[in-house]
């Protein structure tokens, strides 16, 4: 009878030393795919990592040349109205001081002074409204930028939402 089950016991010790050796052959013919798909994975991400890092800084460049563009264009417009304002400022003195009467330099004054004025606060209007014009064009590029952060996200939360 001890015969008989070590001879049992040897069976069941070699089909379990079969079962195993078959399942872990069949696993190392499977590994080799698998690692070369999980790596084929990882190079693909690393891959549209370079490229999403590469468009940040393309939006970056952009950013910063539609900035400088603005406030060249900015400080030309300045230099201009400033050109401008000393030249009607010159006229008018000259204007003033050829006055005839105390009335009239008064008159001439107060006409210059309200011209000026108001030529300020047109040219601050529209220095407001160009620099409003460049903010959101230095910003578009991130806003761009933020836009395919979010897409990403959604792209990447779908296998969350088939689970």
């Amino acid at each position: 009878m001890a015969t008989a089950k070590t001879t049992q016991g040897a069976k069941i010790e070699a089909q379990i030393t079969e079962a195993t050796t078959k399942g872990f052959e069949q696993l190392t013919a499977m590994a080799p795919e698998s690692v070369k798909e999980q790596l084929d994975r990882t190079m693909s991400a690393v891959s549209e990592m370079g490229s999403f890092s590469k468009e940040n800084m393309e939006a970056m460049v952009a950013s910063a040349t539609a900035y400088t563009k603005g406030v060249e264009a900015m400080s030309a417009r300045a230099a201009a109205f400033s050109k401008q304002a000393v030249e009607n400022h010159m006229s008018a003195a000259k204007s003033i001081m050829t006055s005839r009467s105390v009335q009239e330099l008064v008159e001439r004054q107060s006409a210059y002074a309200k011209s000026a004025f108001e030529g300020y606060v047109s040219e601050l209007n529209q220095v407001s409204e160009m620099f409003a014009g460049v903010a959101k064009q230095a910003m578009q590029p991130f806003n761009e930028r933020v836009s395919a952060v979010g897409q990403l996200v959604q792209a990447g939360m779908q296998p969350l939402r088939a689970r």
